[in-house]
């Protein structure tokens, strides 16, 4: 079920819409209503209000919704470390990663979800499991957390996104506010711990299951670079 045509068609609902946007939406919910009913509802109310809608009214939710609004950024390292240092490092290492199964960067930012779908998509089960697990289930349950005060349609997006990567990755019962029901025994956190920050961006790499860069630190120029890309708007957050 969370194979590339699954994960792309995630994606091409999380890029700015265009004409493709409705049919990304059908195939995801034929895809999801046998196997997982959860995430197709969501789907289907997500379809129907673009079937709805004109394009550039989904074009305007698109915007307020993620472009001016820092809690819903679709740029997963924002959500995991904010302007830490260890931002940087995380964009250094997605485009690592980028490079390593040879995707094509777009003008996103090496973090943002769509790279990070098409960067599972490649990754091998056990790589992808270690990686979803650490980083980007922690950053899209932090995402469905501000969807809570908002009620923008895409939090259905948001949500299926949560749903599909707990289904085939995650452990415990995902809730409806994105928290687990339970740690699994073997989970290297437990309790109250922040998920976010226990995992060292450094330790990547390092044998350690971390998330962010790997065991050499990413060249002072690197980090300028990326970094200048980070819109204001979240540089003041």
């Amino acid at each position: 079920m969370a194979g590339p045509r699954t994960l792309r068609s995630l994606s091409r609902l999380l890029i700015y819409p265009d004409e493709q946007t409705v049919e990304a939406a059908e195939l995801l919910y034929i895809i999801l209503q046998g196997e997982l009913p959860e995430a197709a509802e969501k789907m289907s109310r997500f379809g129907a209000y673009i079937e709805q809608h004109r394009l550039w009214q989904i074009e305007e939710t698109y915007t307020s919704t993620f472009d001016v609004n820092p809690a819903c950024a679709l740029d997963i390292g924002w959500h995991l470390f904010g302007e830490e240092y260890a931002r940087g490092q995380f964009l250094v290492r997605m485009r690592e990663e980028l490079k390593k199964y040879k995707l094509t960067e777009s003008s996103e930012l090496p973090d943002h979800i769509t790279h990070v779908l098409a960067v599972i998509a490649a990754m091998p089960d056990d790589e992808a499991r270690r990686f979803v697990t650490a980083c980007v289930l922690p950053a899209v349950r932090k995402m469905m957390h501000a969807f809570e005060e908002n009620d923008s349609p895409y939090g259905d997006v948001i949500s299926c996104l949560a749903l599909i990567l707990h289904h085939v990755w995650g452990e415990g019962e995902l809730l409806s506010d994105g928290s687990e029901s339970e740690q699994s025994e073997n989970s290297d956190i437990a309790g109250e711990i922040d998920r976010l920050h226990a995992f060292p961006v450094a330790d990547v790499g390092c044998g350690s299951g971390g998330c962010g860069g790997g065991c050499d630190s990413p060249e002072p120029g690197d980090l300028v670079q990326l970094s200048t890309n980070i819109s204001p708007e979240r540089s003041e957050q």
